[in-house]
């Protein structure tokens, strides 16, 4: 399980570094598009800069780099099992932006690193579960909480983002 740990954070910022790299200019470059037929994106990424971008994606990956200390260095199976869960979301995620691309039509920032991260993430996630040798209820619960966990993390990458960009990028915009 050592192995596969830290390939976690490896494997999420190799992902978010090309959503830091194209969002904003996809945003602009897909205003019209979006105003028209996805205006609750638009809402909810009024407050955006690259840079609040860079400092959310920041903040998950020590909230990630933290999961995987606490699996890697406590070796307890509650832990290794959050860890699970958190991982379970990321693939989760990659899986979300895939369907975006499917339902756009379009490229989105995050679909090529999603495409080669998926599989590779499945495999891990397989054989993580085949080494823990949890009860499937296990796998499910744990899943379930890493899903909440990082939801609510998100939530607050948002809400730091959106933070950030008012107080220091309002002129830059």
């Amino acid at each position: 399980m050592e192995k596969y740990i830290w390939l976690f954070p490896i494997i999420f910022i190799f992902h978010d570094i090309e959503e830091i790299i194209g969002f904003g200019l996809w945003l602009q470059k897909n205003r019209k598009m979006l105003a028209e037929k996805y205006p609750f994106i638009l809402k909810t990424y009024h407050d955006f800069s690259t840079e609040g971008l860079a400092l959310a994606v920041f903040e998950e990956l020590i909230v990630c780099i933290g999961f995987s200390a606490l699996a890697l260095y406590t070796n307890v199976e509650c832990f290794m099992l959050l860890w699970l869960g958190a991982f379970v979301a990321c693939i989760l995620h990659f899986i979300v932006h895939i369907g975006q691309a499917i339902i756009i039509r379009s490229y989105i920032p995050a679909l090529i690193t999603s495409i080669i991260c998926l599989p590779v993430s499945v495999w891990i996630l397989f054989q993580c579960i085949v080494i823990l040798g949890c009860p499937l209820i296990k796998i499910v619960l744990f899943s379930f909480i890493g899903i909440v966990a990082v939801l609510s993390n998100l939530k607050f990458a948002h809400l730091l983002m959106e933070k950030f960009t008012k107080r220091y990028m309002g002129d830059f915009k």
